[in-house]
């Protein structure tokens, strides 16, 4: 395939990689489902990134995509069929490049098994190309025979990707959009081969393989439609909550709430606007309003890798905002521009909580905030 990608103009972009846009692009088929789910995210989906933290696998605690590229191709020896896969994540992982190669499925399976795929009278192709894929693997060919042809090239491309960009670590991931894990059973056989326990909403492995670490992972996501009423549906403040990246942060968001709403001098004067509507779905965040105002002046946000956002105002206090900034990150020990390069909103000003020692180093901020967004 050419090596020159263009910018996604969202999941409609998609489409036209698709072998037969035509039939595989609809709601309920996987190719339609994973392009929304993955290209609504802030970074990766919630139900990837909740099973990777869950994992407690150091490496997948702080997962950042770099890119991501759909219908990723990877050449394999003898034919002209490439390892087509769903979608190519290039991602950081603690610290170190991680390869993630996506496979997502509705109620579709995992194709032929290696035996069916050879036929009666394999091709001289077919031989060399399994003893190849084997070998990436660390498999004796007897061992596989009953196993699923589509599984043994999607790990394979995702160690060969690993290779080409000298990354440690690489993942096969199946994200399924069955809620009765359709097939599981044929990820599970195949991954057992490594010696391995597979779990539906689980990461496993490592097995390493000539200097890459692979593991293998299952996530059990919703369809659009039913995503789409339960966007409309209110999350609950523990969801927002459960965002940050360690206990402390996560018990902090739920100290500022506390805070806010049971020990302010304007405790009676708050509103939450997380309760409010745009475009027919429910903002994605616990924002604080002044009843006597009708912005908002502090956010608890799933953006920008999940933060604490103080809002000033852009008219009246861009400036003052730069200040506290500097001096927020003074005292937290961190400059926050340097975790996020997505372009920063003048008059606001950010906190990673994980930065945060205790919830008296900013409550004089969150005051400040509260009192300047009054202000006309």
């Amino acid at each position: 395939m050419g090596k020159f990608f263009v910018p996604s103009d969202g999941a409609l972009s998609w489409r036209a990689f698709l072998a037969d846009p035509e039939k595989q692009w609809k709601k309920g088929y996987s190719a339609y489902e994973l392009a929304n789910c993955w290209e609504g995210a802030n970074n990766l989906p919630y139900c990837v990134e909740r099973v990777f933290k869950q994992s407690k696998l150091p490496l997948f605690n702080d997962v950042e995509v770099l890119y991501a590229f759909p219908e990723y191709k990877v050449p394999l020896p003898k034919g002209s069929a490439s390892s087509q896969n769903d979608l190519y994540v290039l991602a950081k992982a603690n610290k170190e490049l991680l390869t993630i190669m996506v496979e997502g499925k509705v109620s579709e399976s995992f194709g032929k098994t290696i035996e069916s795929w050879l036929g009666d009278n394999p091709s001289d192709g077919k031989t060399t190309r399994l003893e190849f894929l084997c070998y990436q693997l660390g498999l004796d060919e007897e061992s596989v025979l009953k196993k699923r042809y589509q599984l043994i090239h999607r790990a394979a491309s995702a160690v060969l990707e690993a290779r080409k960009v000298n990354a440690k670590n690489s993942l096969m991931l199946i994200h399924s959009f069955s809620e009765t894990g359709k097939w599981f059973e044929h990820y599970a056989e195949f991954v057992k081969l490594f010696h391995l326990s597979p779990q539906k909403d689980g990461i496993v492995g490592p097995v390493q393989l000539n200097g890459v670490n692979l593991y293998f992972g299952w996530v059990t996501d919703v369809l659009a439609v039913k995503r789409e009423i339960d966007q409309r549906a209110a999350k609950s403040k523990d969801y927002y909550y459960s965002l940050f990246k360690t206990d402390k942060a996560r018990m902090l968001a739920k100290e500022i709430d506390d805070y806010i709403y049971k020990k302010s001098l304007y405790k009676d004067d708050d509103e939450d606007y997380h309760q409010r509507y745009k475009n027919g779905v429910r903002t994605d965040c616990i924002g604080y309003v002044s009843k006597k105002g009708s912005y908002k002046f502090a956010t608890i946000t799933a953006a920008r890798k999940a933060c604490f956002v103080l809002h000033l105002g852009k008219k009246l206090h861009t400036e003052t905002a730069k200040k506290i900034q500097m001096d927020i990150d003074e005292l937290l020990g961190n400059e926050y521009e340097k975790s996020d390069l997505t372009r920063l909103t003048p008059g606001e000003v950010y906190i990673r909580l994980e930065w945060v020692d205790n919830i008296e180093q900013i409550v004089s901020y969150i005051d400040k905030a509260y009192e300047m967004r009054l202000q006309k």
